[in-house]
Protein backbone atom coordinates (compact mmCIF):
# COMPACT_ATOMS: atom_id res chain seq x y z
CA UNK A 1 0.00 0.00 0.00
CA UNK A 2 1.34 3.47 -0.83
CA UNK A 3 2.25 6.05 1.77
CA UNK A 4 -0.59 8.48 2.50
CA UNK A 5 0.49 12.08 3.28
CA UNK A 6 -1.95 14.33 5.17
CA UNK A 7 -2.25 17.78 6.72
CA UNK A 8 -2.82 18.66 10.38
CA UNK A 9 -6.33 19.88 9.49
CA UNK A 10 -7.16 16.53 7.85
CA UNK A 11 -5.98 14.63 10.92
CA UNK A 12 -8.05 16.85 13.22
CA UNK A 13 -11.14 16.56 11.00
CA UNK A 14 -10.91 12.78 11.22
CA UNK A 15 -10.59 12.95 15.01
CA UNK A 16 -13.69 15.15 15.14
CA UNK A 17 -15.62 12.65 13.00
CA UNK A 18 -14.85 9.93 15.60
CA UNK A 19 -16.36 11.80 18.55
CA UNK A 20 -19.27 9.92 20.09
CA UNK A 21 -18.20 6.55 18.68
CA UNK A 22 -17.51 3.88 21.29
CA UNK A 23 -16.54 5.71 24.48
CA UNK A 24 -14.74 8.56 22.65
CA UNK A 25 -15.98 11.94 23.89
CA UNK A 26 -13.71 14.82 22.78
CA UNK A 27 -10.12 15.46 21.77
CA UNK A 28 -7.54 18.14 22.52
CA UNK A 29 -4.06 18.97 21.27
CA UNK A 30 -1.54 18.27 24.10
CA UNK A 31 1.93 18.47 22.51
CA UNK A 32 3.14 21.28 24.77
CA UNK A 33 1.66 19.64 27.87
CA UNK A 34 3.59 16.41 27.26
CA UNK A 35 6.86 18.03 26.21
CA UNK A 36 9.70 18.48 28.69
CA UNK A 37 13.34 19.58 28.60
CA UNK A 38 14.35 15.91 28.31
CA UNK A 39 11.73 14.98 25.71
CA UNK A 40 11.24 17.37 22.80
CA UNK A 41 8.09 16.65 20.79
CA UNK A 42 8.38 17.45 17.08
CA UNK A 43 4.90 16.29 16.07
CA UNK A 44 1.37 17.20 17.13
CA UNK A 45 0.05 15.00 19.93
CA UNK A 46 -3.63 14.64 20.78
CA UNK A 47 -5.56 13.28 23.76
CA UNK A 48 -8.94 11.66 23.16
CA UNK A 49 -10.97 11.86 26.36
CA UNK A 50 -13.29 8.97 27.17
CA UNK A 51 -16.51 8.46 29.10
CA UNK A 52 -14.35 6.96 31.87
CA UNK A 53 -12.72 10.13 33.29
CA UNK A 54 -9.71 8.13 34.58
CA UNK A 55 -8.75 7.00 31.08
CA UNK A 56 -7.76 8.71 27.86
CA UNK A 57 -6.00 7.82 24.62
CA UNK A 58 -2.89 9.65 23.42
CA UNK A 59 -2.21 9.90 19.66
CA UNK A 60 1.17 10.82 18.21
CA UNK A 61 -0.05 12.11 14.84
CA UNK A 62 3.16 12.02 12.77
CA UNK A 63 2.28 15.58 11.68
CA UNK A 64 5.45 17.67 11.92
CA UNK A 65 4.91 20.95 13.81
CA UNK A 66 7.10 23.00 11.47
CA UNK A 67 5.12 22.16 8.32
CA UNK A 68 1.66 21.01 9.58
CA UNK A 69 2.17 18.08 7.21
CA UNK A 70 2.80 14.39 7.88
CA UNK A 71 6.42 13.34 7.97
CA UNK A 72 8.36 11.76 5.13
CA UNK A 73 7.86 8.19 3.96
CA UNK A 74 9.18 5.59 6.44
CA UNK A 75 9.93 8.17 9.15
CA UNK A 76 7.31 6.82 11.54
CA UNK A 77 3.67 5.86 12.06
CA UNK A 78 0.74 7.12 14.12
CA UNK A 79 1.20 5.79 17.66
CA UNK A 80 -1.81 5.13 19.90
CA UNK A 81 -1.26 4.92 23.69
CA UNK A 82 -3.58 4.52 26.68
CA UNK A 83 -3.20 6.94 29.58
CA UNK A 84 -4.68 5.95 32.94
CA UNK A 85 -4.94 8.27 35.94
CA UNK A 86 -4.35 6.09 39.02
CA UNK A 87 -3.97 6.95 42.72
CA UNK A 88 -0.22 6.60 42.22
CA UNK A 89 -0.06 8.86 39.15
CA UNK A 90 -0.29 8.42 35.40
CA UNK A 91 0.56 5.11 33.74
CA UNK A 92 0.64 4.23 30.03
CA UNK A 93 0.11 1.27 27.72
CA UNK A 94 0.74 0.85 24.00
CA UNK A 95 -2.44 0.21 22.04
CA UNK A 96 -1.33 0.25 18.41
CA UNK A 97 0.92 1.64 15.73
CA UNK A 98 -0.91 2.55 12.53
CA UNK A 99 1.02 2.96 9.32
CA UNK A 100 0.26 5.91 7.09
CA UNK A 101 -1.32 4.09 4.19
CA UNK A 102 -4.54 4.76 2.24
CA UNK A 103 -6.66 3.16 4.98
CA UNK A 104 -4.95 4.97 7.88
CA UNK A 105 -8.00 6.82 9.17
CA UNK A 106 -10.30 3.77 8.95
CA UNK A 107 -7.66 1.67 10.75
CA UNK A 108 -7.13 4.41 13.34
CA UNK A 109 -10.85 4.76 14.02
CA UNK A 110 -11.24 0.99 14.48
CA UNK A 111 -8.33 0.92 16.97
CA UNK A 112 -9.63 3.96 18.89
CA UNK A 113 -13.22 2.73 19.15
CA UNK A 114 -12.10 -0.76 20.18
CA UNK A 115 -9.69 0.56 22.82
CA UNK A 116 -12.25 3.07 24.09
CA UNK A 117 -14.68 0.21 24.64
CA UNK A 118 -12.11 -1.30 27.04
CA UNK A 119 -11.95 1.89 29.12
CA UNK A 120 -13.77 0.37 32.09
CA UNK A 121 -11.64 -2.81 32.05
CA UNK A 122 -8.07 -1.52 31.78
CA UNK A 123 -6.46 -4.49 33.52
CA UNK A 124 -6.17 -6.31 30.19
CA UNK A 125 -3.30 -3.96 29.24
CA UNK A 126 0.35 -3.97 30.32
CA UNK A 127 1.25 -0.66 31.97
CA UNK A 128 4.47 1.37 32.23
CA UNK A 129 5.31 4.62 34.03
CA UNK A 130 6.13 6.85 31.04
CA UNK A 131 5.04 7.38 27.47
CA UNK A 132 8.63 6.80 26.33
CA UNK A 133 8.58 3.30 27.84
CA UNK A 134 5.68 2.34 25.57
CA UNK A 135 8.14 2.20 22.66
CA UNK A 136 9.61 -0.90 24.28
CA UNK A 137 6.23 -2.62 24.71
Amino acid sequence: MPYQPYWKSEFQNHLTSMKGKGNLTWWEEVSDELESDEHKIWEYVYRFNLTNPAASIILFSSVYKETDRSREVNSDAVRVIYEWKTRNGLIYSKIAKKYRVDTLFENLEAALVSASNDSFDLNKYTWVNSIQETDAQ
